[in-house]
């Protein structure tokens, strides 16, 4: 590879992070009034999709460790969000679900992102859209098998 395919590669990857960041940040400050952070948000969508969830299952697919998803749980819990219980075979495991008003919170929110999100990408054709979230999968995939191949896989993370 020459030096100037690496630059390449580098500037894409710093565009990459700098349209993630203002994504971040347009997430943040539409959850921040409602005391939420993103990890709140993806446990509250996850589970508003798929219901019950055991809790060690959840961390993997929302990029939390079990301890930070065991903080988030809690805290959500507190404000009436999620219920959680132990498993009736096995009580080691704790599953944890929305409530009503989890639920409704998620798709209040998830409804007023969509809303953000089409004015980000008003100027981008469905076709460019769609080209887009497929080559950035690909990205995905082939950074997480870079990572398994050179032995620096920590976890399968959360697309796993």
């Amino acid at each position: 590879m020459t030096d100037k395919s690496r630059r390449d590669l580098l500037r894409m990857r710093r565009a990459v992070m700098r349209a993630e960041q203002v994504l971040a940040e347009i997430d943040r400050r539409l959850l921040a009034p409602l005391q939420l952070c993103s990890s709140d948000l993806g446990i509250l969508e996850r589970l508003a999709r798929k219901g019950a969830r055991p809790v060690n299952g959840l961390a993997g697919r929302v990029g939390l460790t079990s301890g930070s998803m065991t903080t988030a749980v809690q805290r959500l819990r507190r404000r009436g969000l999620v219920d959680t219980r132990r498993g009736l075979e096995d009580k080691r495991i704790v599953w944890v679900s929305p409530t009503r008003e989890g639920v409704d919170l998620a798709q209040r929110i998830t409804r007023r992102r969509g809303q953000l999100l089409e004015s980000v990408f008003r100027d981008i054709s469905a076709r460019e859209q769609s080209l887009l979230a497929a080559l950035l999968k690909r990205v995905r995939k082939s950074g997480e098998e870079a990572l398994r191949q050179r032995g620096l896989a920590e976890h399968a993370g959360p697309g796993a």
